[in-house]
């Protein structure tokens, strides 16, 4: 018959184990699982400056819902290469002739300390 304290070591280990799992699985599903199958939109961009010798990447990640021809986009925003937080975009859009592709947005966001950015009133208009 087990002891006492024999007792509360095995549980004491086996919640070492399952954070150790649990870690492990936080840090793989994500790596694994594509963001177009969980129903968000990606874009990376990359650039290298070639007169400061310096490059550029950039992720974002967000969600579009549209409906009747309105839509509203919300995305977060990464430096890469920092590894940083570069603030959330938030747009909204209505498309006035779908034949052609001409819409009217507004778009704003959040900087990386929480403020506003500018709102900005725009239309696009592709041939």
């Amino acid at each position: 018959m087990k002891k006492l304290k024999d007792y509360y070591y095995s549980i004491a280990t086996t919640k070492e184990v399952m954070k150790e799992l649990l870690l492990v699985l936080l840090f793989t599903i994500p790596l694994t699982a594509n963001a177009e199958m969980l129903g968000f939109n990606t874009k990376f961009d990359g650039a290298y400056n070639i007169d400061t010798s310096t490059s550029e990447l950039t992720g974002e990640v967000g969600r579009t819902i549209g409906m009747y021809g309105f839509s509203v986009t919300g995305d977060i925003d990464f430096d890469l290469i920092e590894f940083a937080y570069d603030g959330m975009d938030f747009k909204a859009e209505y498309d006035i002739l779908d034949a052609n592709s001409t819409s009217l947005y507004i778009s704003s966001g959040l900087d990386t300390n929480w403020g506003l950015e500018n709102i900005v009133i725009g239309f696009t208009a592709e041939f």
